[in-house]
């Protein structure tokens, strides 16, 4: 009988500790979960700020792409504008040489009448 109970007794220690494992290893498992769960909610969160990166490279590309093009367009049309007052420049040296030559021979004219009057 008191080898029984020795032995009784020995079990149910055992039994008391595996419990007592039993419970720690549940305090783990769930320590794990939670942990395992906030790695999960921030590579989703890592991977929304990377996907937003991408995004806006992207938009910055666009825009990058939109400003050289308007810079063409501006470089293009004040080219335009150089040659056009270039145009405007030619013809006002143009106008003013006729100008001066209608005025010499204006004066020849004038020469030319004076003369006449003066034979007259």
């Amino acid at each position: 009988g008191k080898g029984f109970a020795v032995v009784a007794t020995e079990i149910r220690k055992l039994a008391d500790q595996s419990k007592k494992s039993a419970e720690r290893i549940n305090g783990l498992v769930t320590d794990i979960q939670k942990a395992t769960n906030l790695t999960v909610m921030v590579t989703d969160e890592g991977s929304k700020a990377v996907d937003n990166i991408v995004t806006s490279m992207s938009q910055i590309t666009q825009n990058n792409q939109q400003i050289s093009l308007t810079a063409k367009q501006q470089a293009i049309a004040t080219q335009q504008v150089v040659d056009a007052m270039n145009t405007i420049n030619r013809g006002v040296s143009e106008t003013a040489s006729g100008i001066t030559q209608t005025k010499v021979e204006t004066r020849k004219l004038s020469d030319a009448a004076q003369t006449l009057k003066t034979v007259v």
